[in-house]
């Protein structure tokens, strides 16, 4: 079992599931269970198109982190809304995928959405082997259609170069 991370003081009024602080763009059922690892696309163009830290919802400040697959890194753009920096932190902690601590993804859909058919990039990724995941530091990124999947807004930072791309360790 893996220990709670510490929350960072800015995150004390969101809600919280076994512990873990629920990050603004995660959906919830009507029944109110947070679905984990699952973003609805208007969260996620309001978080790339305002600007909008995807764990606290709040304004992001001049630097921000993108968590990018190393499949990602060849597009120099990413699927997920950026986050401020200590989200980031509390992030690399708590997510099971960018800590290290799952091997692959999730062979099927999330139960409570039976019968909801997974986004199509969930479908490319159901099963397989996870990628390592890498920190890419930014003062700024354009929101563009990701050219491996049509449709999908991304933040990218081909016309603005990085300030840092790390790779993250995975965690025990």
């Amino acid at each position: 079992m893996t220990a709670t991370p510490d929350i960072p003081a800015h995150l004390a009024g969101r809600p919280r599931s076994g512990g873990l602080v629920v990050p603004w763009i995660t959906p919830a059922t009507r029944g109110g269970l947070y679905l984990f690892g699952k973003v609805t696309d208007l969260a996620q163009y309001q978080c790339l198109t305002r600007r909008l830290c995807q764990v606290c919802g709040q304004r992001l400040g001049e630097r921000v982190v993108l968590f990018a697959r190393e499949s990602d890194l060849v597009y120099a753009c990413t699927a997920e809304p950026a986050v401020c920096p200590p989200c980031a932190a509390c992030s690399r902690r708590a997510c099971p995928m960018l800590a290290g601590r799952r091997s692959q993804y999730r062979a099927s859909g999330h139960p409570a959405l039976t019968g909801v058919p997974p986004a199509a990039d969930q479908l490319l990724r159901q099963a397989a082997s996870a990628e390592p995941w890498y920190a890419v530091w930014v003062r700024d990124y354009d929101v563009i259609d990701h050219p491996a999947q049509p449709g999908t807004l991304a933040a990218s930072w081909q016309r603005i170069p990085p300030l840092r791309i790390r790779p993250l360790a995975a965690t025990a």
